[in-house]
């Protein structure tokens, strides 16, 4: 994107409103926005956090009122989205769903232990199964978690028993049912 896109908040606003803006973690000493991220990114400003939160919020929301939250042309707005999905800050929209009402009223996080040269042969076979959401390789006492969502415990105990546990190289899982989901953030700002 070129500087002058970059640079047209501060040419409205003026560079002191622009500044007064900054979130407080662009402070001296924190991070530069400015400063190249992975693949010469840019970290989000004030009002392009402003923008994701309108669009995390309700991806539904319209241009001109997104340009309007963040106090920019909707050419801004506009251009601004571009970037961020083209450098990856934005990587999709999704639909939120209520899963009870989906069918789905279990949902478990499945540890699962076992030996290296297995994983990679293990991913796309755990992608192929529908009742997993998420799926991350993680270090410490297990080697795997899953967030599965499915109909009812037997279903679960199918998943884990007769699937999971007779992955390559598996050794162990772990479960952990979920009985409240408290906090689902669509989007994690860095703390101030």
């Amino acid at each position: 994107m070129a500087d002058g896109q970059w640079q047209d908040t501060d040419r409205r606003e003026g560079a002191a409103e622009a500044e007064r803006r900054r979130p407080p973690r662009f402070a001296a000493g924190g991070d530069d926005p400015d400063r190249p991220r992975a693949r010469g990114a840019r970290l989000p400003d004030a009002v392009d956090e402003i923008i994701i939160g309108a669009l995390a919020e309700d991806a539904r929301t319209g241009i001109t009122e997104i340009a309007a939250m963040a106090n920019v042309s909707r050419a801004t707005a506009y251009n601004r989205i571009k970037r961020l999905t083209d450098e990856g800050v934005i990587r999709g929209y999704s639909v939120v769903t209520d899963h009870a009402r989906m069918g789905l009223g279990v949902t478990a996080l499945v540890l699962i232990s076992g030996s290296q040269p297995d994983w990679r042969a293990n991913r796309e076979i755990l992608s192929s199964y529908p009742e997993i959401e998420y799926c991350w390789y993680v270090v410490g006492s297990a080697d795997i978690v899953l967030l599965v969502r499915v109909a009812d415990t037997n279903q679960l105990r199918d998943l884990i028993l007769t699937r999971l546990q007779a992955l390559p190289g598996v050794t162990a899982t772990q479960t952990l049912t979920v009985i409240d989901e408290v906090v689902h953030r669509p989007v994690v700002r860095p703390a101030n």
